[in-house]
């Protein structure tokens, strides 16, 4: 989670990038596309989006190509039928299967359609929830971003790593109640399939994802091998 300051300080830092060296407006208060852009970017950035799926396409698709086509691109569509009625996803599957970026092009998308949007994982959230205790600040702020109109929790179960977490358990169960009573979509995903997520968190959550929530099982296969070929290719490695 950002805090106040570091939105601001990222703020001026874009504002110099995209605004102040534009050679169409010249840092005028014209209504020009890198005030769009700068705009699109602080508010990833204080959503917490990864940062390198600021700008994917649906060209960059490559792995799990049918799973894209048949869920997300249909969800980005009807993004404001998910919103008034609360429908989320539910993403399954192994690591580097596109789970993240898939969630990420679905806020991205929010984003630029004027919808706030919150992206954390399941480690980040229970190191922000624990920072809270000590701040009324950080706490105030996290609750104000698990408000957003879209929130994705990414990795879930793994906070569990190292041992159960039943604090964690109330926190998400609290999180999860509090959007799908208030009819609020949530995008999730997890390193596991549905049955080990219902032994992981208990009835009463995957119940809670059976309703509104379609879940969508990742093949397996790494997508990071692509990034990682592309990388080398890029810096020119034998």
């Amino acid at each position: 989670m950002r805090t106040q300051d570091e939105v601001e300080d990222f703020k001026a830092k874009i504002f110099q990038k995209y605004v102040l060296k534009c050679k169409i407006c010249a840092g005028t208060d014209s209504d020009c596309s890198c005030r769009k852009k700068s705009s699109v970017v602080l508010a990833a950035y204080e959503a917490c989006v990864p940062q390198d799926f600021w700008f994917v396409s649906e060209s960059d698709v490559k792995h799990n190509r049918t799973v894209f086509d048949n869920t997300v691109v249909p969800y980005v569509r009807n993004m404001r039928t998910a919103l008034r009625k609360g429908y989320g996803l539910l993403f399954l599957g192994d690591n580097g299967v596109g789970k993240t970026y898939f969630v990420s092009y679905i806020l991205m998308k929010a984003i630029r359609k004027g919808r706030s949007v919150y992206f954390t994982t399941m480690p980040t959230l229970d190191y922000n929830i624990k920072r809270g205790f000590k701040d009324a600040g950080i706490e105030e702020r996290l609750n104000w971003m698990l408000t957003s109109d879209f929130v994705a929790i990414d990795e879930l179960g793994k906070e569990r790593s190292k041992s159960d977490n039943k604090y964690m358990d109330s926190q998400v169960e609290r999180i999860l109640k509090q959007r799908f009573d208030d009819g609020n979509p949530m995008l999730l995903s997890a390193n596991m399939d549905a049955e080990s997520l219902e032994t992981a968190y208990g009835p009463t959550i995957a119940s809670m994802l059976v309703g509104k929530f379609q879940t969508v099982v990742m093949e397996p296969g790494d997508f990071r091998e692509n990034v990682r070929k592309r990388m080398i290719k890029d810096m020119k490695y034998v």
